[in-house]
């Protein structure tokens, strides 16, 4: 990572953008070409499959399936209703608790949003989405039933304003959400991937992107922005116009990975090689069936990814807020046991209820 580092472009651009410093820190080693931005790596799974013997599995049970036809505009259509026998209010945790004094906790909200308590006293967020999507996803939305939340999030941002700082992985709708970012408390710094800042009007802190395989620190916590395999779009016509990627939180005594939307590739040995064995990863594993293969990993996928990245503590995400995928919304829990059964990693393997922490600087602690 060192060496990689001696490498990096620091740059700071001081731009007139909604009265907001924007500090731009970019790696020479990953230029934009033709202004678009792409993989380190293309998807190890291209086409439409069956990729693995699981995609003939039939993770359903008989009073989950319902066949619909499709309508006059669909989203992810896969001939059966993805949340028929779903219920929101069984994946809520009844004994969700969340404070300031939880240090070394990780907590789910949702998709693809996490609180993450440090044990030095720092709090960060990723992707904070705690509503309907905005802009013009809000607009796809009201004629595309896939596009709305299947239930409410378990706290609203100004309720947490002991967080000092959001990482956002990139730029799609269920990732970058500027209503909800606007309410988080004053002077909470805003991280996000280069190129992305016009797609906020982000009005609470400062705001700073990031490339590849660079870094900086917040307060006591060393952040790392990573690669994913994945891609970028806010409008009509800037697809990949904006980087997309990961993120790792060290603090000098753990390490948390937030791996964002991404696709299986060699790209996870290529991290661990630059950043060594992770502690805790968060790891997506829906929206997986046909071409999407390509650029979201499947539960096994994620299983691999985490092996690669050398994981201790895996924590799964993305199931149950959005039916986004093609797959059932029940689905992508079992499909893990199911590879969790199969492949026997040795990392923990914990799954949340959405409102609940797990305090994984404890659960680190008794597994050594």
């Amino acid at each position: 990572m060192k060496n990689r580092l001696l490498l990096t472009l620091l740059s700071t651009l001081c731009l007139s953008a909604c009265s907001q410093n924007i500090t731009r820190i970019e790696n020479e080693l990953f230029p934009v070409t033709g202004k678009k931005y792409q993989n380190i790596y293309p998807g190890t799974y291209q086409g439409r499959g069956p990729h693995h013997a699981y995609d003939d599995v039939d993770f359903l049970l008989p009073t989950e399936k319902k066949t619909v036809e499709p309508g006059m505009i669909s989203f992810a259509h896969s001939g059966i209703d993805k949340t028929f026998g779903f219920e929101y209010e069984k994946l809520l945790s009844p004994t969700a608790e969340i404070n300031s004094r939880n240090a070394g906790h990780i907590t789910w909200l949702g998709h693809a949003s996490f609180l993450i308590q440090k044990t030095n006293g720092d709090a960060f967020v990723t992707d904070p989405v705690f509503g309907e999507f905005d802009g013009y996803g809000w607009v796809g939305s009201k004629v595309i039933d896939d596009l709305n939340r299947l239930g409410d999030a378990p706290i609203k941002a100004d309720q947490l304003d002991f967080v000092t700082a959001i990482m956002v992985s990139h730029n799609h709708y269920d990732h970058l959400n500027s209503e909800t970012l606007n309410r988080f408390n004053g002077n909470t710094a805003l991280y996000l991937p280069l190129d992305t800042a016009d797609d906020v009007n982000y009005q609470q802190g400062p705001i700073t992107e990031m490339g590849w395989y660079t870094q900086t620190k917040h307060n006591n916590t060393d952040l790392h922005f990573l690669p994913a395999n994945h891609t970028s779009s806010h409008g009509a016509f800037d697809t990949d116009e904006s980087l997309w990627g990961s993120w790792l939180m060290n603090d000098g005594k753990h390490t948390v990975y937030f791996a964002g939307d991404t696709g299986y590739s060699p790209i996870f040995k290529d991290i661990q090689q630059q950043v060594g064995d992770i502690d805790v990863c968060l790891m997506p594993i829906v929206a997986y069936p046909r071409g999407a293969r390509k650029m979201h990993m499947s539960p096994e996928d994620a299983v691999q990814a985490a092996l690669d990245l050398g994981c201790k503590v895996f924590i799964p995400w993305g199931y149950g807020t959005w039916a986004l995928g093609f797959e059932h919304v029940n689905e992508p829990l079992r499909r893990l046991a199911r590879a969790v059964q199969d492949m026997k990693p040795h990392f923990i393997v914990k799954t949340l209820l959405v409102g609940e922490g797990v305090n994984y600087a404890e659960l680190l602690n008794t597994s050594n």
